[in-house]
């Protein structure tokens, strides 16, 4: 099997029979690690695919690796989160290959907003530092309270409750696009991938829908 064979989208209604798929993949993961992580509710998910903010990978028609973004705080922030690669794909670089493309749909859906992420695993921090995130605080990041109830669900939430939400297992990592290192390691990296924002073409041929 070759990275070429796994083709990437961003998701759409034709894609939700993965949902349960791929939750049961995260969630198995997060045990597999011994890490928390916040429980993700299919509904949710299944919107995420239907307003274009899910990327999903497909080898032939099996599922091969998910992530999502979404907006907090009046939309100055995004998150991508949630992504997942099941063990058999692994190894091919097809992390890397969705991190670009949700990646590149946050910054081209909104471009000023600043983008982060909460991670507690080694090969997430790795990739965000590649694409010019660096850590942070979590005064850094959004104080958006339905980000912050994301967190509940998972097994160390009483860590972040008890620091008064001033840490947690999990490293914040912020890229703000008025950081000009950040900027140009981004483009560095993603110029490496032309295909990304083909990717990203294809689903919206006729440019962005009014944000929601």
């Amino acid at each position: 099997m070759e990275s070429s064979d796994i083709k990437i989208f961003v998701a759409d209604e034709s894609h939700i029979k993965y949902v349960d798929t791929i939750l049961s993949t995260i969630e198995a993961a997060a045990k597999v690690r011994g890490t928390g992580i916040a429980k993700r509710n299919p509904e949710y998910v299944k919107q995420k695919m239907r307003e274009g903010k899910a990327v999903i990978a497909l080898y032939g028609e099996e599922f091969a690796g998910f992530s999502y973004i979404e907006t907090w705080g009046g939309k100055h922030y995004v998150t991508t989160s949630g992504l997942i690669v099941p063990e058999k794909f692994r190894g091919l670089g097809l992390a890397k290959r969705i991190k670009h493309v949700t990646f590149s749909l946050a910054r081209m859906r909104w471009p000023e907003a600043k983008i982060f992420s909460l991670t507690s695993g080694a090969a997430v921090m790795k990739l965000n530092t590649e694409h010019g995130y660096i850590p942070v605080t979590f005064a850094q990041l959004t104080d958006d309270e339905t980000f912050w109830k994301g967190c509940a669900g998972c097994i160390n939430h009483d860590i972040l409750e008890r620091t008064g939400r001033r840490y947690c297992v999990c490293t914040g990592m912020l890229y703000d696009p008025e950081r000009e290192r950040s900027v140009r390691d981004a483009d560095e990296e993603l110029a490496t991938d032309p295909e990304a924002a083909e990717v990203i073409k294809r689903r919206f041929p006729n440019g962005f829908p009014m944000d929601n």
